[in-house]
């Protein structure tokens, strides 16, 4: 019995010291995700921006009102479209693999930023941070 009490100790502080990594968003994280801002340019009707390995291709785009824009998973690692703080966006994706095609219509305007919830946040995938983008709608 005493054996299995150590087993379960074990395994609680395991999970505990796992923490489920990858999903701080917290406005206090010393380390905030850094989003490209406006990439300037004529606003499009439509953009596609690809989730490829490590990096979302563009990172940025500049969309009109009631514009598109298609998330589209190329390579072959696993990634998320995640909203970050407000205005937020809706559908996201959580972490999917290709062949993946999400669409989001943007009816207003504003800056959104995103993110991948493995490699966009600084306590991500190798604390990387890296694959943020930016999406600006006038």
């Amino acid at each position: 019995m005493a054996r299995n009490r150590g087993l379960w100790g074990f395994l609680v502080a395991g999970l505990a010291a796992c923490g489920g990594g990858g999903t701080n968003t917290d406005n206090n994280d010393p380390n905030p995700p850094q989003y490209p801002g406006d990439p300037g340019g004529t606003p499009v009707q439509a953009a596609v921006i690809d989730v490829v390995d490590n990096q979302f291709s563009p990172n940025g785009v500049v969309i009109a009102v009631g514009g598109t824009v298609t998330f589209r998973w190329a390579g072959i690692a696993g990634h998320s479209v995640t909203p970050a703080g407000n205005p937020g966006f809706s559908p996201t994706a959580g972490v999917s693999y290709p062949p993946k095609e999400l669409v989001v219509t943007f009816n207003n305007p504003g800056t959104y930023n995103f993110y991948c919830t493995i490699h966009g946040v600084s306590d991500g995938y190798g604390g990387q941070g890296t694959m943020t983008g930016t999406i600006v709608v006038r």
